[in-house]
């Protein structure tokens, strides 16, 4: 959509097959590595590219899955088998071995999930219900994509009215307080210019989950801000009245639902 049409009328691109987009989509290092060479080094050259030392980490065994504590509908939920101090973060090991469900992908896996095949919808259900129900959309590609955590990180449920204890330290936007008639920048934002940097590390990035906003005592269950991972502003207000919703005890969650269906 942001390409210009030429004077002569003639394609502006040419030979641009599926390798050459996926040396755009998933550039090697050393594309990287020239782009932040330039005199005015890029500010994401220092903040996406590696991991920094100093920061807390508190890997995955930490933590376990059990029964939500959020009420009748709730389903599985992470909770602390150990103290995780304030400003740490969780499995960040795991955050590099998320499942990337890219748009072509899933557009075949939702075709047939849509299709007239009655058997084709059955058998694909079930992984339809684990990449909407345990992922987190985005359009990093120009088209709706999932990012499904690999560990039991994905577990962790939404905290209603802002009690979450996990996430970005600066995040304070819920379900509730959210003005749909004046949405926030977060979800406004437009894409940035191409970067080998963005392309190469927001996946990772995204996967992180952010930091524990205060000390969370073992055994504690572990809570995070589902709309830090709404990035799809077309769909907010669906997904800002499902979580209020749900908050409200009146329906039950994607996965939780799918389950009690299957049963």
């Amino acid at each position: 959509q942001r390409l210009h049409g030429t004077e002569s009328g003639e394609p502006a691109l040419l030979f641009f097959d599926a390798p050459t987009m996926i040396s755009y989509q998933v550039p090697p290092k050393a594309k990287e590595t020239t782009y932040c060479r330039k005199e005015d080094k890029p500010q994401e050259c220092n903040e996406l590219i590696g991991i920094d030392p100093k920061l807390a980490t508190i890997p995955i065994s930490h933590a376990e899955a059990r029964k939500s504590t959020l009420g009748e509908f709730a389903g599985r939920g992470l909770f602390a088998s150990q103290d995780i101090p304030k400003g740490a973060s969780l499995d960040l090991d795991g955050s590099v071995k998320a499942f990337h469900v890219l748009p072509s992908t899933f557009s075949v896996i939702y075709d047939q999930y849509d299709g007239e095949s009655e058997f084709a919808s059955e058998e694909v259900s079930p992984l339809v219900a684990f990449v909407e129900g345990y992922g987190y959309g985005a359009t990093l590609w120009g088209k709706e994509h999932y990012t499904v955590d690999s560990s039991i990180a994905t577990f962790s449920n939404h905290g209603c009215n802002g009690t979450y204890n996990f996430g970005e330290k600066t995040d304070e936007i819920t379900e509730m307080n959210i003005d749909l008639d004046n949405i926030p920048e977060f979800f406004c934002a437009k894409a940035n210019v191409y970067s080998p940097v963005f392309e190469r590390h927001l996946r990772q990035k995204s996967a992180m989950g952010g930091y524990a906003r205060r000390d969370i005592r073992q055994g504690e269950e572990i809570l995070c801000n589902y709309l830090a991972f709404d990035a799809d502003q077309d769909q907010l207000k669906v997904e800002i009245a499902n979580l209020r919703s749900q908050c409200a005890g009146e329906t039950m969650g994607q996965i939780t639902e799918y389950e009690s269906w299957t049963e």
